[in-house]
């Protein structure tokens, strides 16, 4: 069977150990491996292959709770919603990069749990990406103290670690929906902020709208904006660091190595040219998203 896999997928390779490589898709047999690129292969052939061989890499690698594996069942398959006595639940997204071929998840498990007050299931879905699932209590882990942990954690496993801070959400029939909507958040944070350790709700859905705005009505929309900036991008980028830091002047000309003076001097440039208030609400979220647009460019 492991000789005409290789055939029909010339692609493949086989190991006697999985290769730390989430480009692929790995199945088992008694002693190999056989290692698939998922470019190759679709949706319904993985299915196939789940059927003929139930034992895969992520299992054997990280060996899972029954609860974690029903939450990974309904989160990405065709489970039914796992029973629990918790009311409202947040999914907080983790995504790790840089990590070693010896990642060890029992450690990081055990490091992740000591960080919460209340008990937590944690469900990998793959080396490098998975779910934290929190219960709401009088006592939940802030921002604050994630993003202290996170030095922690990169010093201690050698690797790099991303979070998305999902909502508190009641345990009902739209929790499967929301989890969608955060993974795509996390992506969005990872392919436009690699930069950045922790991602919330509120710090990417200016950036979330302005992908969902058409090209064409980009241009129409900014057009103004662009033509009065495109040859002052560092315009640009002052008004967007500043509207980022809640239009704290003081934090905005420490973070840019600049005279508060100076950092003025460029609020009122900008407001001049373009004739938008950044400092009312409105107008400071315009502007952001047409320094979104001129980053695009």
């Amino acid at each position: 069977m492991f000789n005409r896999l290789l055939q029909l997928y010339p692609n493949a390779i086989s190991a006697s150990k999985p290769i730390a490589d989430s480009d692929y898709f790995w199945i088992k047999n008694d002693k190999n491996y056989i290692g698939i690129p998922k470019k190759d292969i679709s949706e319904i052939e993985i299915s196939l292959l789940h059927t003929l061989f139930p034992i895969e890499y992520r299992d054997e690698q990280f060996p899972l709770s029954s609860i974690a594996k029903e939450w990974r069942e309904y989160l990405q398959g065709d489970g039914q919603l796992p029973s629990t006595q918790a009311k409202v639940i947040r999914f907080i997204h983790f995504s790790i990069s840089d990590n070693r071929d010896e990642f060890l998840f029992d450690g990081w498990e055990e490091a992740v749990k000591s960080l919460f007050s209340n008990e937590v299931t944690i469900v990998p879905f793959s080396r490098s990406q998975g779910v934290i699932i929190e219960e709401q209590s009088n006592v939940c882990i802030t921002e604050d103290e994630l993003f202290s942990a996170i030095q922690a954690f990169e010093s201690d496993f050698f690797f790099k670690i991303h979070f998305y801070i999902g909502r508190f959400q009641e345990i009902d029939s739209t929790l499967k929906s929301l989890f969608s909507l955060e993974q795509t958040m996390l992506k969005l944070s990872l392919s436009e902020h690699p930069e950045e350790r922790i991602f919330t709700r509120e710090k990417l859905m200016p950036l979330y709208l302005y992908r969902l705005i058409p090209d064409t009505e980009e241009r129409i929309l900014f057009a103004d904006v662009h033509s009065l900036l495109k040859d002052d991008l560092e315009l640009a980028e002052t008004i967007k660091a500043y509207i980022e830091n809640q239009s704290n002047a003081t934090l905005t000309a420490k973070q840019l190595f600049m005279h508060r003076n100076s950092l003025q001097y460029r609020i009122d440039k900008f407001i001049e040219k373009t004739g938008i208030d950044i400092k009312s609400f409105h107008g400071a979220f315009f502007a952001y998203l047409a320094c979104l647009h001129i980053d695009d460019i």
